[in-house]
C-alpha cells in the first residue's frame, strides 16, 4: 500500500466486524487509503474488552477527527456506537460517507447525517475511486461536500485539489 496522508474512519456495528474486515483489507490494498476500523486499530482485535472501556469513546472521537471523512455502514444490525459516530462525525465537519443496505437510505436522520449515501459497497468505491482527471494515474478522494453550495472538493495523491459541482 503507498503511503498516504488521507485516512477514513470506518464506522460499522459489531456484529458486521468480521465481515467487513474482509472487505477493508481488500479495500486498502486496492485504493492504497488506509481505514481507521475502532475494532482493530484501537486494541486490536479484543472487541469484547473494547465495548466494556468507556475511555474508547474519547479515542474513536479523536480518531474521527483527525480523519478525512467517516465512512458509516448501516446495515440492520443495532449498533449505538455507529450512530453515534456519524453524529459527532457531523458536528466535526467530516464528511460521511454511508452505505446503507437495509433499506433505510431515505430515513431522514441518516440522510440528514450522511453527505452521501450509497446502496452498496461496490457503488461506495467506484465512486470514491474515480481517475484524477490531472495526472490520470491516481485515484481523487472527495474531501468535503457542501450541500448548500451544490459542490464536492477533491484532493488526488498527485497533489493537485479542486472544486466539481454536483447534480
Amino acid at each position: 500500500m503507498r503511503e498516504t496522508k488521507f485516512k477514513l474512519y470506518l464506522s460499522h456495528p459489531f456484529r458486521s466486524r468480521k465481515r467487513l474486515r474482509k472487505w477493508e483489507l481488500g479495500f486498502e490494498e486496492r485504493t492504497g487509503v488506509p481505514l481507521i476500523n475502532p475494532f482493530y486499530e484501537i486494541i486490536g482485535n479484543n472487541s469484547s474488552e473494547r465495548c466494556r472501556n468507556i475511555g474508547v469513546v474519547s479515542r474513536d472521537i479523536s480518531q474521527i477527527i483527525k480523519s478525512k471523512g467517516v465512512l458509516t455502514i448501516v446495515d440492520g444490525s443495532l449498533s449505538y456506537g455507529t450512530i453515534q459516530e456519524m453524529v459527532y462525525s457531523k458536528l466535526n465537519d467530516r464528511p460521511v460517507y454511508s452505505v446503507i443496505t437495509n433499506g433505510s437510505h431515505d430515513h431522514p436522520w441518516l440522510k440528514y447525517h450522511s453527505n452521501k449515501i450509497f446502496r452498496c459497497l461496490g457503488d461506495f468505491e467506484n465512486w470514491f475511486t474515480r481517475d484524477c482527471p490531472y495526472c490520470k494515474e491516481d485515484k481523487m478522494h472527495v474531501i468535503n461536500i457542501n450541500k448548500k453550495l451544490k459542490t464536492e472538493m477533491f484532493e488526488c495523491g498527485c497533489g493537485k485539489t479542486w472544486l466539481e459541482r454536483t447534480k
